[in-house]
C-alpha cells in the first residue's frame, strides 16, 4: 500500500474528542495522512506548530479555544500561523454557538459544530484544495508563462473557454486584503519568488479560497441543485424531476463533494436543445426566467410547482438569492443587483428587495 503524501493537521485541546475526530477524517480521507496535536503547556506553541507542518500539508483545522493546554492559545493563533504559510484552515467551536460567525470571510472555512459533519466537510475541503494543487503541480508551465489566476482556475477545472467569466470572481474587492498582502510581501523578502512550491502554495491557498467561498457561494458559471431550480423559476421540490435532465452536465471540479453541481453554460446549452426540439420560441416571453419554467414544463410534461416568493406567487424567477436562499426574479419591487454585497461574476445571483432594503441603510451600501 501506498503511503499517503498529503497532510492533514487536527489542533484541538481536548485529547479524547480530537482523537475521536481523526479517526473519523482518517475514515473519511484515505489519500491523506491525518496528524494530531494537542498542545501541551510547557512548549513554545510556535515552535510546535512548526513541527507538526510542512510543504505537504493541505489543510488544518483548529479549535477556537486551546485555552485549557495553554493559557492564552486561542484558534486564531494557529489560523494567523497558518495563513504565513498559505496553508488552508478551518477552525470551529464546541462552546456557544454563536462563537464563530456562520458565513466565513474569503479566507477562512468553518468547520460544522457536530462530529459527523465535521469530518465530511474536512473531507470536501481537503479533497478540493489537494485537487488544485495537484492540477497546478501536473502542468509547471501555469506557473511561468505570466498567465493570470483566472486562467489557472479555468485550466485545473479543464474549463478554459471560462477564464473571463471567472476573472471576476478574482479581482472582487477586498480579495488581497491587508492581512494576506502582509503576509506576500514578507513571503517575497524570503524568496517566494524563486519557489516554486511557495508559488504553488500561494496560488492553491488563493484559487482554493476563492472557488469554494465565493464560486460556489454565489452562483455564476457553477450552479448547486436550489440555485439550478431558482434559475429555471421553479421550486425544489421538482429537483428529482429535473436530476435525469441535468446528470449529463454535472460539475465534478474541486469541492464537489457531498452536492450536486452543473455547469450553468451546459445547463443553457440543454434548454436550448429541448426548446429547438419543443418548437419554443424565447421571443415570445418577458424574461429568460419565464422562459426557461416553460421549456422546463413541457420537457417533463407538467406543470412546475411554485416557489416559494410571494411577489409572484412562485411562478417567475431565474436568479437566487445567497442571503435568503430564495429565488427572485429582476423585477424592482423583487431584487437588486446590489453589486457590493456580490462578487460581479455571479450573474445567477440578485439580492431580494425585502432583505436589501432593511439592511443597505444600516450597512451604508
Amino acid at each position: 500500500m501506498i503511503t499517503p503524501k498529503w497532510q492533514i493537521l487536527l489542533v484541538d485541546d481536548e485529547e479524547d474528542k480530537l482523537e475521536s475526530l481523526a479517526e473519523q477524517v482518517r475514515n473519511s480521507v484515505e489519500s491523506a495522512i491525518v496528524r494530531t496535536w494537542h498542545p501541551i503547556g510547557d512548549n513554545d506553541p510556535l515552535l510546535e506548530f512548526d513541527k507538526m507542518v510542512n510543504e505537504d500539508t493541505v489543510l488544518v483545522v483548529t479549535d477556537l479555544d486551546l485555552t485549557t493546554a495553554i493559557r492564552g492559545l486561542f484558534g486564531h493563533s494557529v489560523v494567523a500561523w497558518c495563513r504565513n504559510q498559505f496553508i488552508p484552515v478551518g477552525n470551529f467551536s464546541r462552546g456557544r454557538k454563536d462563537a464563530l460567525p456562520t458565513e466565513p470571510d474569503l479566507f477562512e472555512l468553518r468547520v460544522p459544530r457536530f462530529e459527523s459533519d465535521a469530518a465530511d466537510y474536512i473531507a470536501r475541503m481537503f479533497e478540493g484544495f489537494r485537487r488544485i494543487r495537484e492540477g497546478i503541480e501536473s502542468n509547471p508551465k501555469l506557473l511561468n508563462d505570466g498567465r493570470s489566476p483566472a486562467h489557472v482556475l479555468a485550466n485545473v477545472l479543464e474549463r478554459l473557454e471560462l477564464e473571463s467569466e471567472l476573472s471576476p470572481y478574482l479581482s472582487r474587492p477586498g480579495l488581497f486584503n491587508s492581512s494576506l498582502l502582509d503576509t506576500l510581501i514578507a513571503a517575497s523578502h524570503e524568496g517566494l519568488n524563486a519557489s516554486s512550491i511557495e508559488k504553488t502554495k500561494l496560488l492553491t491557498y488563493i484559487l482554493g479560497h476563492v472557488l469554494v467561498n465565493a464560486v460556489l457561494k454565489y452562483p455564476g458559471p457553477i450552479l448547486a441543485e436550489r440555485p439550478l431550480c431558482a434559475y429555471l423559476a421553479m421550486s425544489y421540490q421538482d429537483i428529482e424531476k429535473l436530476t435525469p435532465l441535468f446528470q449529463d452536465i454535472e460539475y465534478t471540479g474541486p469541492f464537489d463533494g457531498g452536492q450536486k453541481l452543473y455547469w450553468r453554460d451546459r445547463v443553457d446549452d440543454s434548454i436550448e436543445r429541448l426548446a429547438h426540439d419543443l418548437e419554443i420560441d424565447d421571443s415570445q416571453y418577458n424574461t429568460l426566467g419565464d422562459y426557461r419554467r416553460t421549456v422546463m414544463e413541457r420537457a417533463l410534461g407538467c406543470p412546475a410547482a411554485n416557489h416559494e416568493c410571494n411577489r409572484c406567487s412562485g411562478t417567475k424567477g431565474g436568479f437566487w438569492c445567497p442571503f435568503t436562499k430564495r429565488a427572485v426574479c429582476d423585477s424592482g419591487d423583487c431584487s437588486s443587483t446590489a453589486s457590493s454585497w456580490i462578487p460581479s461574476g455571479a450573474y445567477a445571483c440578485r439580492v431580494e428587495r425585502d432583505f436589501y432594503d432593511e439592511w443597505s441603510p444600516i450597512l451604508g451600501l
